[in-house]
Order: structure tokens, then C-alpha cells, then sequence
């Protein structure tokens, strides 16, 4: 009895599991059935609108060659470069005039003919407005082998030009490099037009470069010339002997503390409104360390050590440097020129325009 109801049972678990499949068959085919179903739409009526937005068009152009690398950027390393909109598809940059360009135009043309003489190129001036440099056949070589069994073989060689479009206001400029022309000695070095681009970009690369360093070599001549000293012994408003400068009240003011480091005065107070400076004088000492590296020695005035008063005045279009005496009367003469000097050092070593 108990194996028939095992039998049983056995039989109908069975026969559930194939009608289940069967069922779950019937929807799937009931669920492809109803994605099939179309609407039958009699000829009097309205056709239903069937959006076409999600459909795949038919594409008929043919596939175009896919760079194996990255494209070369332009970069903008001088202080004066700028990086334009059109720098993705063009060799293109835009230089703005600052301290070290000076005039914009002619620094740039110098900088032009510099870097294509620097590289060996020969050029022409093929016009002058805008101006347009266009330079000879630059040749590429393929080295191959070892030390000295090196055999350069040249691949192609290509001309471009250079142009230098000068804004009106005389501000900026934009420097372009387009390829002119291309020859090739094998197929496969013929360029394609993302390889032509990059070439120009390095050859832009390489000016931009030379604008950097020409900057930085201004720069370091800027810093090393002796700065341009308008101070003279002169005579103030009232006819007291006092030091003039071209700079004014403002300007001289804003620049006293750096002198007044050089020369060892300690600023004890100021009066802005009557421009005024309470000051203490200590002859300087030449320290070991200075002698022993060969410095030079701290411009020294001929004070003796106290308290002083440095009083600025308007004199015509500059200022008068007034030196006084703790109680506020006017040095001699004598003490004003010997003065001169070691002003005129302590200026130049402050590096300050006065």
C-alpha cells in the first residue's frame, strides 16, 4: 500500500513538472505572439502615427583611417602665449605684448627668423602684411643601426609657413603654422591630415619655446642692469639743501623702507599725513661672512648714530628728500651732498625707482 503511494506521488510531481513547462512555454509563446499582433486599420480611417525617432538610418559613408595616438597639443610655455579656440584643429597661438616682449610685432619677427636660424632652415619673407614667413624644404631622415654604423635615410620632406596676424590695437598677435607642402619617397609616409597637423604643432612647439626662453634671458638681463637713478642734490620748496627725485610724492614714499634697509635706518614711527618718517641711524658693519665672499660693503652715511627725521615735500613734478635732525631742523649743506652717494647705492642695491 505504502509503495503505490509513493508511486502515486512520484507520478504526479512528474506530470506537474511537464505541465508546468508546458504552461510556461504557452506564455512565452503568448508574449512573443502579442509583440507580433499588427493592427488592421480599415481604409476609411486614420492610420496611426509611427514615430520614427528610435530607427537606425542607413549609413552609406565608407570608414575613414583612426589615428593610432593622441594628437600633439600646443603648448604655451612663454609668459606671453596664448592658447586659442581653434588650438584642436589648427597650429595656431596667440602672444599678448608684456615687459618682456616690448613691442610685439618686431620681438615677434626676430623670434621667427632666431628659431629658423637656430634650426638650420631657410625661409623667405613671402609678404609683409599680414607678415608671412615661408621656409625652404625641411628634410626628415631615418636613422638606423648602431654608433658607427648609423645610415640616415631620408623618408620626406615638407615646406611651411609661418604667419604673424597683428591685431589693430597692437596688443596680441596670432601666430599660425600651416603645412605647404609634402613629398614622400614610400606610400606609406605619405601624412594624413591629423599627422600633417601634428607636424605643424611641432614646429609651433619650437618657436613658442624660443619666445620662452628669449623672455627669460630679458628677465635675467632686467634683474642684472643697474637700475636708472633720477636723485640729484638739489633745493627744496623753502630753499633748504635736500635730495630731488622725478618720482612722485606717492611713488617715492611707497619706496623708502627698502632704502632705508640698505642704509641701516630703523623706522620707529610715521606721520602719512604730513609724509614723515621718524627714524634711528647705526653705522653698519661690514659682517665676516661678507668680507670673507667679497661683498660689497654697505654704503655708510656721514651721520652720527640717533634719531633723525625723513621728511617728503613736493618740489615742482618730483618730490625733495628732506634729511632733519631728531628736533626736526635741516642738515647743512655739506652733509646733504656727502649724503648723495651712499643714497644713490642703497637705491641701486634696493633695486627701487627713485
Amino acid at each position: 500500500m505504502h509503495y503505490w503511494k509513493k508511486g502515486c506521488i512520484s507520478w504526479l510531481a512528474m506530470t506537474m513538472l511537464l505541465s508546468g513547462c508546458a504552461v510556461f512555454q504557452a506564455e512565452q509563446d503568448t508574449a512573443t505572439q502579442r509583440q507580433q499582433v499588427s493592427l488592421d486599420i480599415p481604409a476609411e480611417l486614420n492610420q496611426p502615427r509611427k514615430p520614427g525617432k528610435y530607427d537606425i538610418p542607413e549609413i552609406s559613408a565608407t570608414a575613414t583611417a583612426v589615428a593610432d595616438k593622441s594628437p600633439v597639443l600646443v603648448l604655451a610655455t612663454a609668459s606671453s602665449s596664448r592658447i586659442t579656440d581653434e588650438a584642436e584643429t589648427l597650429a595656431r597661438v596667440m602672444f599678448e605684448r608684456n615687459d618682456l616682449t616690448g613691442d610685439l610685432v618686431p620681438f615677434l619677427t626676430s623670434q621667427v627668423s632666431n628659431f629658423l636660424a637656430g634650426e638650420n632652415i631657410n625661409y623667405t619673407m613671402a609678404d609683409t602684411d599680414p607678415l608671412r614667413f615661408e621656409t625652404d624644404w625641411i628634410k626628415n631622415y631615418k636613422v638606423e643601426g648602431f654608433w658607427f654604423w648609423q645610415d640616415a635615410t631620408q623618408i620626406d620632406e615638407a615646406r611651411y609657413a609661418i604667419n604673424i596676424e597683428p591685431r589693430p590695437h597692437g596688443r596680441t598677435a596670432i601666430v599660425t603654422v600651416s603645412l605647404l607642402e609634402h613629398r614622400f619617397f614610400n606610400q606609406q609616409h605619405q601624412l594624413s591630415k591629423a599627422q600633417a597637423r601634428d607636424n605643424e604643432v611641432e614646429l609651433l612647439n619650437g618657436l613658442i619655446n624660443q619666445v620662452a626662453v628669449a623672455e627669460i634671458e630679458t628677465a635675467i638681463a632686467n634683474r642684472d642692469r643697474e637700475t636708472e637713478v633720477s636723485l640729484e642734490p638739489g633745493i627744496n620748496s623753502a630753499g633748504e639743501p635736500a635730495l630731488i627725485t622725478e618720482q612722485v610724492i606717492d611713488v617715492t614714499w611707497s619706496q623708502l623702507e627698502p632704502v632705508f634697509e640698505q642704509l641701516n635706518f630703523s623706522v620707529n614711527d610715521i606721520d602719512r599725513s604730513v609724509y614723515t618718517y621718524y627714524v634711528s641711524y647705526s653705522k653698519p658693519s661690514r659682517g665676516i661672512w661678507s668680507s670673507i665672499m667679497g661683498g660689497e660693503p654697505p654704503p655708510v652715511l656721514p651721520l652720527v648714530d640717533g634719531d633723525y627725521q625723513v621728511v617728503l615735500q613736493r618740489s615742482g613734478d618730483g618730490t625733495a628728500i628732506n634729511l632733519l635732525s631728531k628736533d626736526g631742523q635741516p642738515l647743512d649743506a655739506s652733509t646733504i651732498a656727502a649724503a648723495y652717494d651712499p643714497f644713490v647705492a642703497a637705491i641701486r642695491a634696493a633695486k627701487v625707482e627713485l
